[in-house]
């Protein structure tokens, strides 16, 4: 096939693969952030407040005989939000097996048709699955517990992204922790990718060279990524005052996402480099 035909073809591919990555991880994102809204408003429905009230409206729906019926429309209407709900988050999960189920599909093709672009989608399928993992919510937690004569009652609902958490980290004053998280959750992982795009963009040149020494001097710093993954989880789980429910969200899942494509980028620069 003539070279430049090739090139095209491969630009091409290169291109429409990054779109279509780009436009699942949207629509995740989408949705992950509608269920974060429904279940706001699920959240305060189930306060303190609003239960009393919700029992009041019960004791006068049964005594006007059903005149009166607050109570089954709140019902309705909570009933039709955990439904959004549920909704929004099976999107979401549908929507980033799609990512992985492209991201893998194309590593495939670009494995047979042209190694050094497949080097290059694997560094731009990382910044995107890292930049999407950066402003997803990670995880979600509620927190409730049961009172008497009033029932099950929700006291807080918390969501965050990697930059939310690192901001209230930072006005805590929790400086260490933050800074940890921004080093090893941003910082290197956006300089990691951009090196593996570079060396993708400079594989006939001297500047290879460099781009795999600086691949394995980060090499000791492999499993931070992960270690930064848990921290932010332990972070969330241990608030739990009364009781909790936590529900991981799609963050983490383009983390993970980013972190495997990380791993596969300097896997090939090291057998490139043998």
């Amino acid at each position: 096939m003539n070279l430049s035909k090739k090139l095209i073809i491969s630009i091409f591919l290169l291109i429409t693969s990054i779109s279509l990555l780009i436009y699942v991880g949207f629509y995740s994102y989408q949705n992950s952030n509608n269920l974060i809204d429904v279940s706001k408003e699920i959240s305060i429905q189930k306060s303190t407040d609003e239960i009393v009230s919700s029992s009041i409206d019960k004791i006068l729906e049964k005594i006007s005989f059903g005149t009166y019926d607050n109570y089954s429309q709140l019902q309705e209407v909570q009933k039709v939000l955990e439904a959004k709900a549920e909704s929004y988050y099976q999107d979401s999960l549908k929507y980033i097996y799609y990512f992985f189920a492209i991201t893998a599909f194309f590593i495939l093709i670009f494995y047979f048709w042209d190694r050094e672009i497949l080097t290059l989608f694997i560094a731009l399928s990382a910044i995107v699955s890292l930049v999407f993992a950066l402003i997803s919510p990670l995880l979600m937690v509620m927190m409730h517990k049961d009172l008497p004569l009033v029932g099950d009652v929700t006291l807080s609902f918390e969501s965050k992204t990697i930059l939310t958490t690192i901001e209230k980290l930072y006005h805590e004053d929790n400086l260490l922790l933050a800074g940890v998280i921004l080093l090893f959750s941003i910082l290197i992982p956006l300089f990691k990718s951009l090196v593996i795009l570079m060396y993708g963009f400079l594989k006939e040149s001297g500047l290879n060279k460099k781009a795999t020494s600086l691949i394995d001097k980060m090499g000791k710093w492999s499993m931070a990524d992960v270690f930064i993954v848990s921290v932010l989880v332990v972070f969330f789980s241990t608030k739990q005052d009364i009781h909790s429910s936590l529900k991981i969200q799609v963050g983490l899942y383009f983390f993970l996402g980013y972190v495997l494509l990380s791993m596969l980028g300097s896997s090939m620069i090291g057998k490139g480099r043998e």
